[in-house]
């Protein structure tokens, strides 16, 4: 097809198409910027740079071999970027959009954590507390015991032990 032909036929569907695909791709980008992840994608990407350049050449054998390749790997993609898509169905949160999941305001949490861990220096336990911003830091956490809670005093007096509202 040649460039009159492309540009005769372009439809205002088409430049929509572009601008959607463009977005996507570079907010994955900053999505995996950083991650272990990244790196495995952008081997990815130069597999696929290999293999264009093969059916270019009319390489028969390589882009046979890379066709067979691309079958499987759906399944490893999905294996190996496990974390980063489950990250990203999360932050994509329909339920939240619509306001169906509450939202803790920035500062509501603070007054609640701050007696949380004044209480656990009284009594003298340690305790390792991560305070996750815009990097992920899942991939380095290896045991423990995750808390999907509100941290705060027991407001029962005679028992002050460090408890978590849900």
């Amino acid at each position: 097809m040649n460039l009159t032909a492309v540009v005769t036929n372009f439809r205002i569907q088409d430049l929509l198409d572009i601008l959607f695909l463009t977005v996507l791709a570079y907010y994955l980008f900053l999505w995996f910027r950083g991650t272990k992840a990244f790196n495995a994608l952008v081997g990815l990407i130069a597999l696929g740079i290999v293999f264009t350049l093969a059916q270019t050449w009319g390489l028969f054998m390589t882009t046979w071999v890379f066709q067979i390749f691309w079958q499987v790997l759906v399944i490893l993609l999905i294996i190996l970027f496990q974390s980063e898509i489950r990250q990203v169905l999360e932050k994509v949160d329909p339920l939240q959009a619509f306001g169906f999941r509450k939202k803790i305001k920035p500062g509501e949490w603070v007054q609640g954590f701050s007696e949380g861990v004044f209480t656990l220096a009284e009594r003298k336990i340690g305790a390792l507390l991560i305070l996750e911003r815009r990097d992920r830091v899942e991939q380095w956490i290896t045991g423990g015991r995750e808390l999907e809670a509100q941290p705060g005093r027991d407001p029962v007096a005679e028992r002050k032990s460090f408890h978590c509202q849900h």
